[in-house]
């Protein structure tokens, strides 16, 4: 009867898992659907963008009554996302606080590759100082160096790390495609970011007759990815919900019968 009723708890979980990230899929979908038809070079629709983006954190932080820790990790990263999006999507100033909350979010998703695959990540690590020491010394002698370009230098090439160590943990298994398909698509989006960007330091890199279609191509590309990366924790994660009772360890078990044929 116990058995039975914990198969029923466990139905119950799957079904509102499902139902929830199934909603979240649909409505992104629809957003993603309504902005591309709507937005014209005369108009962008930043808050309807801006909502998916929080749509995802809603569903992230509800997603820690399913997975405790993954959904802990994942919220930590989608509220970050969402402070660097408010500034640098929809005040539009104040790129420096974005770009630092940017740089939180790949270091929150460095830790939770790292968690997954549980191995220890000093190779990682080196190599990203090393782009980054690198990338700073280049743009300082070419006189490029400001805060700005400081906190670029620090965020991009650790999300191409995390894109590259995302892709390894495939080799644990399939079920992390998503989340890798997530932070390529995010390194598609801030490609595309950079390019229109570029002005900033004296490059001009878009014709201006392709200006509009770049941008269009940032939302294109992030709006999934932030949907692939918030439902990856359901598809990689492998935690119980608070309320199920952790299994005894094998020793601990072994010790209680052990204990109950001494009596």
């Amino acid at each position: 009867m116990k058995e039975f009723f914990k198969g029923l708890v466990k139905d119950r979980q799957s079904i509102l898992k499902t139902a929830l990230f199934g909603a979240l899929i649909l409505a992104e979908v629809a957003i993603y659907v309504a902005f591309i038809i709507i937005q014209t070079p005369a108009y962008d629709p930043i808050y309807l963008k801006y909502a998916g983006i929080l749509l995802c954190g809603a569903v992230s932080a509800t997603s820690i009554y399913f997975f405790r820790k993954d959904g802990i990790i994942m919220t930590v990263a989608l509220v970050f996302t969402a402070i660097s999006d408010l500034f640098i999507l929809v005040l539009r100033r104040n790129y420096e606080v974005g770009l630092s909350t940017f740089i939180i979010v790949q270091l929150t998703h460095f830790v939770r590759i790292y968690l997954i695959n549980g191995k220890k990540p000093w190779i990682s690590l080196g190599v990203r100082l090393g782009v980054i020491v690198a990338a700073l010394i280049t743009m300082g002698a070419l006189g490029k160096l400001n805060a700005l370009i400081a906190l670029v230098c620090i965020y991009f090439p650790n999300l191409v790390a995390n894109v590259v160590d995302s892709a390894f943990l495939i080799k644990i298994s399939k079920k992390y495609i998503l989340y890798f398909i997530g932070l390529l698509l995010f390194l598609g989006c801030d490609i595309f970011v950079g390019l229109c960007e570029a002005q900033r330091i004296g490059l001009s890199i878009i014709p201006a007759n392709l200006d509009f279609f770049a941008h269009l191509m940032i939302w294109l590309f992030y709006l999934p990815a932030q949907t692939c990366i918030v439902s990856s924790v359901t598809v990689g994660a492998e935690y119980k919900p608070f309320f199920v009772n952790k299994p005894l360890k094998a020793e601990t078990v072994q010790a209680s019968g052990i204990k109950e044929n001494e009596e």
